[in-house]
C-alpha cells in the first residue's frame, strides 16, 4: 500500500510538471496575442497574472510532490490536507472541463477536450489515492 501511494505521488508530481509545461504554450496554442487585442489593458493584466499564478502553482506542486513524495505518500497530518486539496482541485477541474468546456462536435480541439478530461482525472486519482488508502488503513 505504501509503495502504491508513493508511486501515485510521483505520478502526480510528473503530471503537475507537464501541466505547467503545457500552460507555458497557451500563448501560442490559443493565439493570445491576437485575442488580447480585443480586451482592456486591465483585463489583459489580470489574465496574465492569473495564468502566471497557475504556472507557479503547477510547478510548485510538482516540486513539492517530487521532493517530498515520501511525506505526501504517508498522507499523515499536513500531507493528508495537501493531498486532499490537490485531489479536490483536480476533481473540480475534471467536472468543470466536462460541463463548462464542452466543445462543439466539429471543434478543431475536440480531441484536446477528451485528453484533458483524462489528464485531470489522473491528477485527481494520483492525489486522492494516498488519502483513500490512509482512511482505509485507519478503519
Amino acid at each position: 500500500m505504501e509503495s502504491l501511494s508513493l508511486i501515485s505521488i510521483y505520478c502526480g508530481g510528473l503530471l503537475s510538471f507537464f501541466m505547467g509545461v503545457f500552460h507555458t504554450q497557451f500563448f501560442k496554442i490559443f493565439k493570445w496575442e491576437k485575442a488580447f487585442n480585443n480586451i482592456s489593458v486591465t483585463d489583459k493584466k489580470i489574465f496574465y497574472t492569473l495564468h502566471i499564478a497557475l504556472l507557479l502553482l503547477f510547478f510548485g506542486i510538482a516540486a513539492v510532490s517530487l521532493i517530498y513524495a515520501e511525506d505526501l505518500s504517508s498522507a499523515s497530518g499536513l500531507a493528508f490536507g495537501i493531498n486532499l486539496i490537490n485531489s479536490l482541485f483536480w476533481l473540480w477541474r475534471t467536472i468543470w472541463q466536462i460541463l463548462y468546456f464542452t466543445p462543439d462536435k466539429k471543434a478543431k480541439l475536440l480531441y484536446l477536450h477528451y485528453i484533458l478530461i483524462l489528464y485531470f482525472s489522473l491528477l485527481f486519482i494520483a492525489y486522492a489515492l494516498p488519502v483513500v488508502l490512509k482512511i482505509i488503513s485507519n478503519s
